[in-house]
C-alpha cells in the first residue's frame, strides 16, 4: 500500500499520505476501497492521533507537528517507540512552552533512533550468511508486479518486505478518511466563536474531549449524509414540545447535498457539531438546566438544582447506545406526577381541556332551595340526578338535593373554600367556573420542578406541599397518610428542599431560636415586662435557671441565652415533633392551635411545618421503621420521659414541595394558590424576562451587623403587622400605660407555636 522502495516517486493523483517509507517499516497509511471514511475502524491511522488534533495555535505548533511526523514516518509504528512519542504528541493543549515542545520531540526522536538501530543491528545479526543468488532472485521477482519481469541484477531482498501494490486514486474530499481522524476536532476550534456563542462552556470541552478520544470520529454522518442514529436523536428533538420543552431551542442543521449526491467535507463538519450540541443542550435541559441556579436565580427558598448528568457522560452514553433518540427521553423525569401533568399539557394543547361551564353570580344557595344554577352546578361536579322526586313525579333538575349537597361539601373541604358547608357561595362559583384552571404556564411551571426533584424519591418517604398546605406519606407509590398541615407565612416562607429524617421526639421541649429571641423577645424585655414568664417560658444560662428581669438587654445579647418552653398541654409544639437536619431550622411537629387548621390558606407559622394529626403520622412511621403498632406509640406518649429522642434505624427521605398543580388519586388535575411567587418567578424565567423576577433572600438573623435597637424598631420600618398588633395598637397601649410585651400575648394565644 505504502511500502514501495526507498526513493520511489509517488505516482500521479496517489493519496496525500503515499510518503516515502522504509522498506521494512510498517506504514500507517491504510486506506482503501473499503476504508468508511467517517466511522472508526480497527486499522491504525494514517498518523499518530496525538499528532492530528492541535485546536489551537496552529502556527506556533508547525514544526513541532512536521518534527513528529518526520519522526513516526521514518521509524515506523511499533510498540514501546510509538507508546512514548504518543505520550507527547497526545497532549492537546500543550501547557509547556515552545522550546521545551521541541526539546521533547527531540528528545523522543533520539529515543526512537538508538531504539531503531539496534532493532536494525538485530535484524543484521540474525543473518549468518547472505541468501544464495537463487533465493534472492526468488524474493525480489516476488516484490514486482506481476505484469514487470524481474532484472538482471537485484539487490539483497530487505528484512520483512511486503509486496508494492500500484497507486490508488485520490479519493474525494466528501468520502477521505481524513475526517475521520482530523476534520472535526479542527473545526470545532476555528469556529468555535460561531459554535458556541450560544452553548454552554461545559457542552464545549466534552465535545472537544470526546471527538479527541475518538480521533475525531463523526458520530451522526458519514458520506451519504446523516445516519440512522442521526435521525433517531433528531425525531427526539422535534418531539421536545410535548416534554414542556421548547424544540425550537434545539437546532437542526440543514444538510443539504451537491447536484451529484455528494456532501461536502465542512458541511459534514458542521452538522455532526452542531447536532452534538443540540443533543447535549436538549439533555440540560431535560434535566432542568433552564433554571441552574434556583436559590440565586429565583429565591433563596427554592433550595434545589438540578438533577444535570455531566456532558461527556451525555454523550458518551450517547455514542453507545443502541437507540439514541430513546435514550434523550429517557433523561426526562419519570415520576408518575411530572407525567400525569405532561398528558393534561398534551391534552389542553389538543384543546381536550374540558368542557368549560358559566354559573352566573347570585345570592347563596342552600340545600332544599330551587334555582336555575343547580343544573349547571350538577353538571360541573358531574352529579347524576335522580330519575325521579320523593313524590315518583319527574326530577325537578332546579331542586337543591342531598345528594348534590354531600358533593358540594366535599368539594368545598377539598378545595379549602370556606366555610365547608353544603350552601353554595361566591367562592364555589368562582372555583366552578371555566373548568379546571389548569394553564399551560401553571403546568410547565411544575413540570419543570419535577426536573429538580431527586431521582429516587424513596420506597418510603414524606412529602409535604406548600401550596395545598397538606402532608403525605408514601409507599411503594401509593399514600398511605394525608393530612392538614399549617406552612409559613408570606414573610417567613416554609423552604423547599428535600433531607433525611432521622429522629421523632415526644413530649418535646421548645427551644425558641435566636430570631425569634431577637426580634420578638428582646423588645418585650427591654421595655421592662417579663414576657417569659407570662408565657411559661424558661432561660437558662451554663445550665442554671435565671431570671430574664435581672438582665440588663441593652448590654446583653439574648442570643447567649437559652430560652425554652417545657413540655406541657400549652406547648408549641405539642406532643411530639419530626425532626430532619437541614440548613433552614424547619422540621414538623404538633400544635396546640387546632383551629387554624379550618383555614382555607394555613400559612401562619414561621417556617416550621404543623401536622393536625402528628400522633398517627408518627405510628405510620414508626411502624414502617421499627414495626411498632399503635399501643407501643402511646405507651412513649403517657409513660415516656420529657424529650423522649427515637431515633430511627433507617433514616426516612423527607420532600418539602411547591407544587401549585398536582394530580388526585383519580388522575384529574388540582390547581392550587401560588402563596409565594414561586409559580410565577419559574414562569418569567422559563420566558427569558429574567429581569421581571423578584428575587427573594431568605432572613438572616445577624445582630452584630445591625443594632439591636434596629432589630426592635424593625416592624416599624417595615410596616409589619406583627401577631395581629398593628403599630397604632401598640401606641394605644403605649399611651394607656400598659407594659408592653412586643404582642407576645397575641402571639402566643392566637398563633400559638409560631413556627
Amino acid at each position: 500500500m505504502c511500502a514501495g522502495p526507498v526513493g520511489r516517486p509517488r505516482a500521479t493523483g496517489a493519496h496525500p499520505c503515499h510518503h516515502h517509507t522504509p522498506v521494512g517499516s510498517t506504514s500507517l497509511c491504510r486506506s482503501g476501497p473499503s476504508a468508511n471514511p467517517l466511522s472508526l475502524s480497527t486499522q491504525k491511522p494514517r498518523l499518530h492521533p496525538g499528532l492530528l488534533h492541535f485546536p489551537g495555535r496552529q502556527k506556533r505548533n508547525t514544526f513541532a507537528i512536521a518534527s513528529c511526523n518526520t519522526v513516526i514516518r521514518r521509524l515506523g509504528w511499533s510498540g514501546i517507540e510509538a507508546a512514548a512519542i504518543s505520550k507527547i504528541c497526545k497532549l492537546r493543549r500543550w501547557k509547556v512552552n515552545f522550546v521545551m515542545r521541541v526539546s521533547y520531540l527531540v528528545a523522543a526522536g533520539l529515543l526512537l533512533s538508538c531504539s531503531s538501530i539496534s532493532t536494525v543491528y538485530a535484524a543484521n545479526t540474525e543473518q549468518t550468511s547472505e541468501p544464495s543468488p537463487a533465493a534472492a532472485v526468488g524474493t525480489e521477482t516476488a516484490m514486482q508486479p506481476q505484469s514487470q519481469a524481474a532484472p538482471a541484477e537485484t539487490a539483497p531482498a530487505p528484512v520483512a518486505a511486503e509486496p508494492e501494490r500500484a497507486a490508488e486514486p485520490a479519493p474525494s474530499v466528501a468520502t477521505s478518511d481524513h475526517l475521520v481522524y482530523t476534520q472535526v476536532g479542527r473545526y470545532l476550534e476555528a469556529n468555535k466563536k460561531k459554535l458556541f456563542a450560544s452553548a454552554d462552556i461545559g457542552d464545549r470541552e466534552a465535545l472537544t474531549q470526546f471527538y479527541a478520544a475518538r480521533m475525531g470520529a463523526a458520530l451522526w454522518v458519514d458520506k451519504n449524509g446523516y445516519t440512522q442514529d442521526a435521525q433517531s436523536v433528531m425525531s427526539a428533538l422535534k418531539d421536545a414540545d410535548n416534554w414542556g420543552l421548547r424544540s425550537q431551542d434545539y437546532k437542526i442543521p440543514d444538510l443539504k447535498a451537491a447536484p451529484d449526491g455528494s456532501y461536502s467535507l465542512d458541511d459534514l463538519t458542521d452538522a455532526e457539531t452542531r447536532l452534538s450540541l443540540s443533543a447535549l443542550a436538549y439533555a440540560r435541559d431535560a434535566r432542568g438546566g433552564r433554571i441552574v441556579n434556583p436559590p440565586e436565580q429565583l429565591s433563596a427558598y427554592l433550595d434545589r438544582k438540578p438533577q444535570l448528568i455531566a456532558p461527556r457522560t451525555v454523550i458518551d452514553t450517547l455514542a453507545t447506545a443502541t437507540d439514541k433518540g430513546a435514550y434523550l427521553k429517557s433523561l426526562q423525569p419519570k415520576h408518575k406526577q411530572f407525567e400525569l401533568l405532561r398528558q393534561k399539557l398534551l391534552a389542553l394543547r389538543s384543546g381536550g381541556n374540558g368542557e368549560t361551564i358559566n354559573i352566573p353570580g347570585g345570592a347563596n344557595i342552600a340545600p332544599g332551595k330551587r334555582s336555575p344554577q343547580i343544573a349547571l352546578i350538577r353538571k360541573a361536579l358531574k352529579v347524576t340526578p335522580p330519575q325521579a322526586g320523593p313524590d315518583g313525579k319527574p326530577f325537578d333538575e332546579t331542586f337543591y338535593d342531598d345528594d348534590l349537597a354531600r358533593a358540594v361539601k366535599a368539594y368545598k373541604v377539598e378545595k379549602g373554600i370556606e366555610p365547608p358547608t353544603p350552601t353554595i357561595t361566591t367562592a364555589l362559583r368562582r372555583s366552578l367556573n371555566g373548568g379546571d384552571g389548569i394553564s399551560e404556564a401553571k403546568l410547565l411551571a411544575n413540570m419543570e420542578e419535577w426536573r429538580w426533584m431527586p431521582d429516587d424519591l424513596g420506597d418510603f418517604y414524606v412529602t409535604v406541599n406548600i401550596p395545598d398546605f397538606k402532608v403525605r406519606v408514601v409507599k411503594d407509590g401509593e399514600v398511605v397518610f394525608d393530612e392538614r398541615i399549617v406552612t409559613g407565612s408570606v414573610n417567613r416562607q416554609t423552604p423547599v428542599f428535600s433531607d433525611m429524617m432521622r429522629t421523632i421526639v415526644f413530649q418535646p421541649r421548645w427551644n425558641v431560636p435566636d430570631s425569634i429571641k431577637v426580634k420578638e423577645l428582646l423588645p418585650g424585655l427591654r421595655a421592662g415586662g417579663d414576657p417569659l414568664r407570662r408565657q411559661g417560658l424558661v432561660m437558662e444560662r451554663n445550665g442554671r435557671r435565671i431570671s430574664a428581669t435581672s438582665i440588663n438587654w441593652y448590654r446583653s445579647d439574648i442570643r447567649n441565652f437559652h430560652v425554652y418552653q417545657p413540655p406541657s398541654g400549652g406547648n408549641a409544639l405539642g406532643v411530639v415533633k419530626f425532626l430532619f437536619p437541614n440548613a433552614h431550622a424547619v422540621y414538623l411537629h404538633d400544635t396546640p392551635s387546632k383551629g387554624l387548621f379550618n383555614e382555607s390558606v394555613r400559612a401562619f407559622s414561621h417556617g416550621c411545618m404543623r401536622v393536625r394529626n402528628p400522633v398517627q403520622l408518627a405510628e405510620v412511621v414508626l411502624a414502617q421503621d421499627k414495626g411498632w403498632d399503635k399501643t407501643a406509640v402511646n405507651d412513649l406518649l403517657k409513660n415516656g420521659p420529657e424529650e423522649n429522642e427515637i431515633a430511627l434505624d433507617r433514616p426516612i427521605p423527607v420532600h418539602i414541595t411547591y407544587f401549585t398543580a398536582r394530580a388526585g388519586d383519580d388522575g384529574a388535575i388540582e390547581s392550587f394558590g401560588d402563596i409565594y411567587g414561586h409559580e410565577k418567578r419559574i414562569t418569567l424565567a422559563l420566558a427569558g424576562k429574567w429581569n421581571q423576577i423578584d428575587v427573594t433572600k431568605e432572613p438572616k438573623v445577624t445582630p452584630d451587623d445591625i443594632g439591636f435597637d434596629e432589630y426592635a424598631d424593625s416592624r416599624r420600618r417595615n410596616n409589619d403587622d406583627w401577631f395581629g398588633m398593628s403599630d397604632n395598637d401598640d401606641r394605644d397601649r403605649r399611651k394607656r400605660g400598659k407594659k408592653y410585651d412586643g404582642g407576645l400575648n397575641n402571639f402566643f394565644q392566637k398563633v400559638l407555636g409560631g413556627l
